[in-house]
């Protein structure tokens, strides 16, 4: 019968090459051959066909007759059917057997929740920058920390202090550390009804604020003023949990390390000096 296209897919679909089906489907004609014998009929290339030889033996499909030169018989394909399907049943008893062992291995367990990288926004402009803050602490559940400049008290009781007495009642934890000077002291003292305000000893030249861990944001004030409004920062906003929760442990060290600049005994403490 002779080599063709059809042939050569059946084979395929029992595991030979396109060489391996061409030297086969040639030697069930020749019946036995030498190497050279068997390339005019089965259109495999001369340099190929020791190794299409070798692998049909590996198969079972072709026995090697130690001549010289050497010859190459092929065996009947039902006995490597025989075969391919006396591993199919071993292999088919063996999944058999596994079955209640690879079940609990590779259980659905489910309830994982995906790890997805939170957004990242460049925010330009005071106002902007001010209606993101607001948006972050209308949402506030749990707690909240901000470091500031010398500026901040008066520019967040202005943003939203409205916002703050509300998360203060609904028993949200608000955290503050600035630079407590005579210039800002009685904006402080007015922050210190709603959150818990720290004096830190050194001049910061941004703001940061830090929701319930999952919400940031960073700002340059541009200039660093009173109005809340008014002015060119540059701010970074994100709710990627890795990095708000890195800057909550971050804002919270800061804050206490701070001290407490806040009322004695029921009456004003001493003021701080001017910061030069």
């Amino acid at each position: 019968m002779p080599v063709n296209p059809d042939r050569i897919r059946k084979l395929h679909e029992f595991g030979l090459t396109e060489y391996q089906a061409r030297a086969y489907l040639a030697l069930l004609d020749l019946g036995t051959a030498t190497a050279s014998q068997i390339p005019p009929i089965a259109r495999v290339p001369r340099t190929r066909i020791y190794a299409t030889m070798q692998q049909l033996h590996e198969k079972g499909l072709v026995e090697i007759i130690p001549e010289t030169p050497l010859k190459y018989k092929p065996v009947p394909f039902s006995n490597y059917l025989a075969k391919l399907a006396t591993e199919q049943r071993q292999r088919a008893e063996t999944l058999e057997a596994s079955i209640a062992q690879l079940e609990k291995e590779f259980a659905i367990v489910g309830g994982q929740a995906p790890v997805e990288a939170g957004r990242f926004e460049a925010v330009y402009g005071r106002r902007n920058a001010r209606e993101r803050l607001i948006k972050m602490y209308s949402a506030a559940k749990r707690e909240a920390y901000a470091i500031g400049t010398t500026k901040s008290p008066g520019r967040i009781m202005k943003a939203f202090g409205s916002i703050l007495q509300e998360k203060k009642k609904e028993g949200v934890a608000l955290h503050y550390a600035f630079p407590v000077t005579e210039e800002n002291w009685k904006d402080v003292l007015v922050l210190e009804t709603v959150a818990e305000v720290r004096n830190i000893d050194f001049l910061m030249p941004v703001y940061m604020h830090v929701v319930d861990r999952r919400e940031f944001l960073m700002s340059h004030p541009i200039p660093d003023d009173d109005s809340s409004y008014r002015g060119e920062d540059i701010a970074i906003w994100t709710n990627d949990e890795a990095i708000a929760g890195a800057m909550h442990a971050m804002a919270e060290k800061i804050w206490s390390t701070g001290t407490r600049p806040a009322l004695a005994n029921g009456k004003d403490a001493a003021a701080p000096k001017r910061v030069a």
